[in-house]
């Protein structure tokens, strides 16, 4: 039995020499790539595996700098730039190893399409000097941070992990989550959005839209500002909707909430099927 435990140990010391012999030889390497950013009218934004941050400023190129394992490459198609994070093959366990941090800078004067696809990692993107077109988000796992976003479109789509978003303003927003989390404030706009088992809270600055928020078993919080003008109709399948708010020509069913608020201008909609509204 002994030797049988000392085989495993040895075994394992064998594995964790040859995994991490690629990194031990490049520990510290990084890269940089750049582009001109003239005439773009897509970027695209591939990480996974990576601490990142995106930094707009005034420039006329799009740059990555890479501290730490792993590749970046910028490749320009036409008017499209794609920036992809790859980790090598000789990179080992990650535990034993410390997250590459990536930065990616961007013209703070662009104005047209972004897409960000993490399938793991962290990212962070302050897009305070910035006016989009339309950003598209895309989360596996790992978590995101975006603040001050102005953009004429919003679409995010994720299966897990975390997304913190704090102040965002947009003509149409889409938000369609799985299981994942997240959480929204200083949002204004017109808003679709859905989770299944996940957890949306929301936190409007200012109503200028319809809202239309749906939930099969996950949870949904809503904050609405006080004093704004819509005309609120939730609907419970076998699920639970508390509202809080002062309405008038309050209707309250086993299975339905309606009532107005104000002139009623807007449309909110709340749909559970099994899961769990608060509205206030």
């Amino acid at each position: 039995m002994k030797r049988i435990f000392f085989l495993f140990i040895i075994l394992i010391g064998l594995y964790l020499i040859v995994t991490n012999v690629g990194s031990w030889l490049s520990f510290g390497k990084g890269n940089t790539e750049s582009a001109v950013a003239a005439n773009i009218k897509m970027i695209e934004i591939d990480l996974s595996s990576v601490n990142a941050t995106i930094i707009p400023e005034k420039r006329d190129d799009i740059k990555a700098d890479l501290d730490g394992k792993g590749k970046v490459n910028i490749n320009k198609s036409g008017n499209k730039i794609r920036i992809e994070y790859e980790q090598n093959l000789l990179d080992g366990i990650q535990f034993l190893n410390h997250t590459s941090e990536l930065n990616i800078y961007i013209p703070e004067d662009y104005d047209q399409s972004m897409t960000i696809d993490v399938g793991s990692g962290y990212l962070q993107f302050d897009g305070s000097s910035m006016e989009l077109d339309e950003l598209k988000i895309d989360l596996s796992s790992g978590k995101i941070d975006l603040t001050n976003m102005t953009t004429e479109k919003f679409v995010n789509k994720g299966s897990s992990g975390m997304i913190d978003i704090n102040k965002l303003v947009t003509k149409a927003g889409t938000i369609d989550m799985s299981s994942g989390i997240i959480k929204v404030k200083n949002y204004q706009g017109a808003l679709d959005a859905s989770v299944s088992s996940g957890q949306l809270n929301i936190q409007i600055d200012k109503l200028v839209d319809d809202l239309n928020v749906k939930a099969s078993s996950g949870q949904i919080k809503l904050d609405l500002p006080d004093g704004a003008d819509f005309t609120f109709n939730g609907k419970a399948s076998s699920g639970f909707i508390d509202c809080d708010l002062p309405l008038t020509n309050k209707i309250t069913d086993e299975d339905k909430i309606e009532g107005v608020s104000g002139s009623g201008k807007h449309s909110v909609d709340v749909n559970i099927t099994s899961g769990l509204a608060k509205i206030f």
